[in-house]
């Protein structure tokens, strides 16, 4: 296993645009990270252009998990000392801690920690002690010792959604041309830059290893996400971090996702906390769009969840539409347990 950091520009812009029922509304939201379906889709698009006789092979390779990859989660970088801090999605067991004193407001508002906040196994009471940890952004918890300078966090924003009001081109409509398109911007400070970054794991011939990072450079030019012809999506460079915890390489009987999930039905039982959220539905035509699925968000708690890859749409005209809802997960620390959090059972939140 190793990290695959994708490097931005600050002010980098993105677009990952959400389910909904409405046409119209397609662009009315953002996902504020690179789900892994995305990840897969974009990988093999661009494996159909460098390599389409590969297309197949690497979508058997996925199924097969001879290729894993997390969802892309965010990265900060010191500007000067190179320091990486690395986040994960909130465990959601944590959802069910509770104590007295807590500001439960502040503590719903969290939504990722740093590696050594999780490898520690820092509970909620202590995100919000400053002699242990700081908090970004309302959102990101980060350990005391991965901040040298208190000054560095002044001003410091990790990302930030924009909407802005546009005019549709290509209609012979009069009316109703207007719409709105919200936008994510990586942000940083004079001391940190934010970046991506994705956990990948591979068991692949030399060959096809090679190409497997070849499409990867190649998408960090041709950009991923939507309003790519107008510069969002941009990367600079891709470099691979092979220091990982030692907790991402333990084996565990509950663990946490770090992607998208589309559970097979008979697996629904594995599931213990989650909560979901719809993936698929690209109107294709004004009548016609792509299936709707439901998937488990990351950050949910299960016992050997494998997931699936499932077909959104198959016509000889236009192709396959899949969608990568196999299962990246590593182990949940034992301080993080649905057993330790609340001993009731297993359900959604």
């Amino acid at each position: 296993m190793q990290a695959v950091i994708l490097h931005c520009e600050k002010n980098s812009r993105f677009h990952f645009g959400e389910t909904t029922e409405i046409r119209s509304n397609t662009l009315t939201d953002t996902s504020v990270y690179i789900h892994s379906d995305l990840l897969f889709s974009a990988f093999i698009s661009q494996l159909s252009v460098i390599e389409p006789s590969k297309v197949e092979v690497f979508v058997e390779y996925f199924t097969k998990q001879q290729i894993g990859i997390s969802s892309a989660f965010h990265c900060l970088e010191h500007t000067s000392s190179k320091q990486k801090i690395f986040f994960l999605p909130k465990p959601v067991s944590l959802n069910l801690f509770h104590q007295e004193d807590l500001d439960h407001k502040k503590f719903k508002k969290i939504q990722f920690l740093s590696w050594k906040v999780w490898q520690e196994q820092l509970l909620p009471n202590e995100w919000f002690d400053a002699n242990k940890c700081r908090i970004i952004d309302g959102r990101f918890v980060v350990h005391q010792s991965e901040i040298n300078h208190a000054d560095e966090l002044i001003g410091l924003s990790v990302f930030k959604k924009e909407d802005s009001l546009k005019v549709r081109k290509h209609t012979q409509e009069v009316e109703g041309n207007l719409y709105s398109q919200t936008d994510l911007f990586l942000l940083g400070n004079d001391y940190f830059s934010v970046h991506w970054y994705f956990l990948c794991q591979t068991n692949l011939p030399s060959e096809d290893e090679n190409l497997f990072w070849k499409v990867w450079e190649s998408l960090i030019k041709t950009g991923i996400g939507g309003e790519r012809s107008t510069g969002a999506g941009q990367m600079e460079s891709l470099t691979k971090y092979k220091d990982l915890p030692e907790l991402f390489l333990q084996k565990a009987s509950q663990e946490v996702a770090l992607s998208l999930i589309f559970p097979k039905e008979e697996e629904k039982a594995s599931l213990h906390l989650y909560q979901t959220k719809l993936r698929g539905g690209m109107f294709l035509a004004e009548n016609y769009r792509l299936k709707v699925v439901q998937a488990v968000l990351e950050g949910a708690i299960h016992q050997g969840l494998q997931g699936q890859i499932v077909h959104l749409h198959h016509q000889a005209s236009d192709g396959i539409r899949l969608r990568n809802g196999l299962a990246f997960s590593i182990a949940l620390p034992s301080k993080y347990s649905v057993y330790t959090m609340q001993p009731l059972g297993f359900y959604k939140i």
